[in-house]
């Protein structure tokens, strides 16, 4: 996924850079363009701030490292030795991240968690799983705050923005549910929405990148299953599954 994702960030800087080179830059090449067109390069540039241009660019390359930070980051993380995998209750890898998110100021005042209700429907009694367990609050906080995204953007007729987690085992796997009551997604955005740079928010607002590094994290990186399941305008719900017993052949190997 990491050479999926790096491809088109090649694409888009190089772009970027032609961009700024060609349009921006003092060159010669640029003024003899301008001059064929009866305009000064200096007007052109004019132009170009005063439309916001070189702000826009810029945005666009800081975007590209932020998202090339990430597929870094995540490159670093699969080579990881598997000592950072530890045995954790699942539900309380999401209890801790509820409460970062709760308190993590960007988080809170954006979304302000602490009007969203939440109601905790956990199995008792639920078995250890073998993971890392940063990694897989991060999953669990990209949901979160797409989560509450969503909810903040719905306007509620009665009640308001509530999640329902669930935490459960069976048959030889833990899951984990996070469930909203936000606006729904629909067929077409469900079958694309674990895929890089696939995102329906403004531009600006995200990479497209979340919820494909969390299918990575749990499909790829600890053997488990990710699936999404809504009711456009009603409910969305993420669905994480991790086995109880992982293989060698996988490169988990449970900590005695």
């Amino acid at each position: 996924m990491a050479h999926e994702i790096n491809n088109p960030l090649g694409i888009i800087a190089q772009g970027a850079q032609n961009i700024t080179r060609r349009i921006l830059g003092d060159l010669p090449a640029n003024h003899k363009a301008a001059e064929n067109r009866n305009l000064r390069l200096e007007d052109v540039h004019e132009y170009m701030n005063d439309r916001n241009i070189p702000k826009i660019i810029n945005g666009i390359t800081s975007a590209v490292d932020r998202a090339g930070r990430i597929v870094r980051n995540m490159l670093s993380f699969s080579r990881k030795n598997q000592d950072n995998f530890r045995e954790h209750v699942l539900s309380d890898l999401l209890d801790r991240t509820v409460d970062l998110a709760n308190n993590e100021y960007d988080l809170s005042t954006k979304y302000d968690f602490k009007k969203i209700e939440i109601i905790r429907e956990y199995d008792s009694d639920i078995p250890m799983v073998c993971c890392e367990g940063s990694e897989i609050q991060q999953v669990f906080l990209n949901l979160l705050k797409n989560s509450a995204q969503s909810m903040n953007a719905k306007v509620y007729g009665s009640g308001g923005p509530k999640f329902v987690l669930r935490a459960y085992e069976r048959e030889g796997w833990v899951n984990i549910e996070i469930e909203d009551n936000g606006q729904g997604v629909d067929q077409t955005v469900r079958k694309r929405i674990f895929e890089p740079f696939y995102t329906t928010k403004k531009v600006g607002e995200g990479t497209g990148l979340g919820l494909a590094i969390s299918y990575f994290i749990i499909a790829d990186l600890h053997k488990g299953n990710m699936e999404v399941y809504s009711s456009p305008g009603n409910w969305t719900k993420f669905v994480i599954s991790l086995p109880l017993t992982q293989s060698e052949e996988s490169g988990v190997i449970p900590k005695g």
